[in-house]
Order: structure tokens, then sequence, then C-alpha cells
């Protein structure tokens, strides 16, 4: 049975409509969900309400699309607002949230806005939505913020002059990030945010916006930390926490290759003092020539980002400044050729990725440049402004498979890439297709003189 629809009062609180079904949406089509495409609304998701935005769902008799525009829970006849979930980390949307636009609406903030409704039968929520990965290092009830204040402090005690410590407090306390708050638990994946300047202008970018249609969600690091500053931080995670990783590029900065210089020199000391650990980077890929560098240095794993396989698509989402699809493609190569970790993140949405002029793209891609993981992330976006951003010039791009199948593409057609969510550390790779176990990182060497990042 075809869920329920699921709609907002004005305070947020959820009902379910009693007749009408649940819609999602591929792109801007409209579409009756798959049972492939649900699963129980997972722990740790997140509801939300799309302001400005009225709730639309199916009518099974009338076999139409209807608006609800007016209800009554007893206060009275009010606006409903469409609402959705946002599904816990490892699950990728299969459907968007099918909803009519009010004329003025304000653009929507940087969420994963994906389909829900209520099964009848059990009384529980379903989301559009299937798990992808399962970490349970980076499940949401691991990040309770009891006792943090407490790290903070001993943090600071124990490096009182890394400038770090104070951007990593407020990251962690004020931003919660995940990879912060790990750093000071002395656990698992740590940030290591160097780069205040990006050569791209991300439409969905969560630190600055430009556009200025809706706040970013976090606002960038101010400084370049010295290498020295780097690896004091990173040297004390990876000796002492558990699966540890250390990794430059996070939601708070902007490129961290335009600082590749400064990663070089930090690797190259965190590595002369240990070997544990994994040395990972997360970047836009803009710079291939230093990727086979940062290997020498002692980097052990990356992670490339892009929306699409597409030039024009790419180009159209990361809007870059002074590299192109090209250089993205390039890097991949330069990291796999170097033996890097090469993964993708790759920001998925429904009705987009799925097109089969995508899914090719993507199966050559693969083919191409030896990446050994997608790391298929659900792009946070207000729907129609991504679909308004997309470069309309590429062309017919056919019919849109369905995200599960886009996955059951992938299995078959590109069995050595392994699909993921997360970033893991070196003892964990072999457990993924056409990896190797993990190995020691290259011995250390002494970084050219008279480059700067």
């Amino acid at each position: 049975m075809i869920p329920l629809m699921v709609m907002a009062d004005s305070r947020g609180q959820l009902f379910e409509h009693p007749d009408l079904q649940m819609v999602g949406a591929l792109g801007s089509e409209a579409v009756a969900p798959e049972l492939e495409e649900l699963s129980p609304l997972p722990e740790g998701s997140r509801f939300f309400t799309m302001p400005g935005h009225l709730p639309v769902g199916g009518d099974p008799e009338a076999d139409e699309l209807v608006t609800v525009d007016e209800a009554d829970w007893g206060d009275g006849p009010e606006t409903p607002q469409a609402a959705c979930t946002f599904p816990a980390p490892g699950w990728m949307r299969t459907l968007l949230p099918f909803a009519e636009r009010i004329d003025g609406a304000e653009t929507l903030p940087l969420w994963a806005y994906t389909a829900m409704g209520l099964d009848p039968d059990t009384g529980e929520f379903v989301c559009a939505a299937v798990q992808v990965d399962d970490c349970p290092r980076w499940a949401p009830e691991e990040y309770d913020d009891r006792g943090l204040s407490d790290r903070l402090a001993e943090m600071k005690g124990k490096f009182p002059k890394n400038r770090m410590i104070a951007h990593l407090d407020r990251c962690a306390s004020e931003f919660h990030c995940f990879a912060a708050k790990n750093f000071f638990a002395g656990r698992w994946e740590m940030g290591l945010p160097i780069a205040p300047l990006c050569n791209a202008d991300c439409r969905g970018c969560i630190s600055l916006q430009t556009d200025e249609l809706f706040p970013a969600s976090h606002e960038r690091i101010e400084f370049v930390p010295s290498p020295e500053e780097l690896a004091e931080i990173a040297c004390a995670h990876l000796e002492g926490a558990e699966k540890a990783v250390a990794s430059f590029g996070q939601g708070c900065e902007g490129e961290p290759l335009l600082q590749a210089a400064v990663i070089e020199r930090a690797c190259r000391l965190i590595r002369q003092k240990t070997d544990r650990g994994t040395l990972h980077l997360n970047t836009n890929g803009s710079r291939p020539e230093w990727l086979p560098r940062l290997a020498e240095a002692g980097l052990d794993s990356v992670r490339i980002s892009t929306n699409s396989f597409i030039p024009g698509r790419h180009h159209a989402y990361y809007r870059p400044e002074t590299y192109g699809f090209e250089e993205m493609e390039d890097s991949v190569r330069a990291a796999a050729g170097a033996g890097l970790y090469t993964q993708l993140n790759y920001l998925v949405f429904p009705g987009v990725t799925d097109r089969e002029a995508e899914v090719e793209a993507l199966l050559d891609f693969c083919g191409r440049t030896g990446v050994h993981v997608l790391q298929m992330k659900n792009l946070c976006i207000d729907p129609e402004l991504y679909l308004d951003t997309l470069d309309e010039e590429e062309g017919e791009t056919g019919e849109a498979v369905g995200m599960t199948r886009l996955l059951g593409i992938l299995e078959e057609e590109a069995p050595e890439v392994a699909l993921r969510y997360f970033n893991r550390p070196r003892d964990e790779w072999h457990l993924d297709p056409g990896a190797s176990p993990a190995s020691s990182p290259p011995p250390s060497a002494p970084p050219p003189a008279g480059e700067k990042g």
C-alpha cells in the first residue's frame, strides 16, 4: 500500500492526510513511490517543513494530484506546510518531496529534502531513501554534547598556543561539526581546516553564499594555520585515537589545494613522527599536479567532489574560477596513479543523477580514471534552485531510471567501484571491491625548495 501524505501545521506539528497518498518527485516530475524506493524512517533522521510550499498528495480514486491549501486541526482553518525529512547519514534519498511552491516563497536553506509518508498499517513514518553505507561511528546518537565543555577545556590547556583549538572549538560547539567533536573526544575522523579562500563559487556552498539567497550554515576559517600547528594536533590525534583519520578539507573552509604546500609540509612533519592513522584530503580536484606530491609526502586518501560527469552541469553547480571539469578528472587519475585511495564525493539528486546520459557519463568516468569509491551523498539544496541552476544547453539527457535502479546498474556495470557514504580509515579499505589492503605511507622526503601553495 502507498503511504499516506504527511503535512505540517504552522507550528511544525506533523499530520497524515486521511485519504491522500504520498507523492514524490524525480526532478520536477511527480511520481508515486515504488516499494523498493521506501524504507522505514531510520533513527537519526530529522523532520523539516518547507515554508512557502503547499503539500500535494495523490487521490487514488480520481487518479490525480491534489494540492491542500487549507486544513483544520481543531484550532480553526489554516494554511498547511509541505513536510519532508532529512534521512540519517548513510541513507541515499530516492525521491524528492513534491509540493506546490507559493509565489514569492523564499529559497529554502541547504538540506537534503526527501519525500516521506506514513504507513497506514503500522502508523510509522517511511521515507524515500535506501541505505548505501553503515558506519556506526557517524550515527547522530554518538555525538552527545554532554561533557564537551570539559574536553574543550582540556585541549585548550594541552595546546595553549595553537590557533586551531579555538577554531575547532567553535566548529564543535556552535556549528555542531562531527569531525570537530571527534577531535575533542579523541576518536575517529577529525578535521584539519586550512583554506580561507576558494577557486569555485558553489551554488550549495555551506560556508560562503555570494548570491545571498539564504545564509551560509557555517563560517570559514579566517587564517591559514602553519604546518606546525596542523602537525601538532594531528599527531596527537593519530597516535591516540581509535580508527584515527585526520582530514584536510572541511565545511568551514574554501579549497584546501590552494594551500597545497602547507598540506605537503604538514604531512611530512606528521609522518616523520608517526605512521599511525590515515591522512585524508577532501578537495574539488582543481590542482591535479599536487596529488602525486602529497602522496609522496604521506597523504593516504583523497575524496574529490562532483555533482555530475557531464561537464556543463559540473560547471553550472561549482562555477569554477581557475579550473574546469578536465582538471577535476585529471585529479582523479593523478590520485589513483599515485597510489592514493581515491574516492568521489558524488552529490546525487533524484531525477538528475539517474538520467540515462548521466549514468552513461558516470560509467565512462569510472572506467577511464581508476576511482575506487563512489560516495553517494545527498545534494543539500532547494530542489527548485538546483534544477534552475543546471545548464540546460547540454541537450537531451534521457529518461530518469530511478535511484535504486542506478545502484543496481553501478553494481552490475562497475563492480570494481565500491558504493559508500563515509570516509574510512586504512584498515577498512580492504572491505571495498578492487581496493588493496592498507599499507604504510611512503617514507618522508624533504620538501622541494622555493614552492608555495
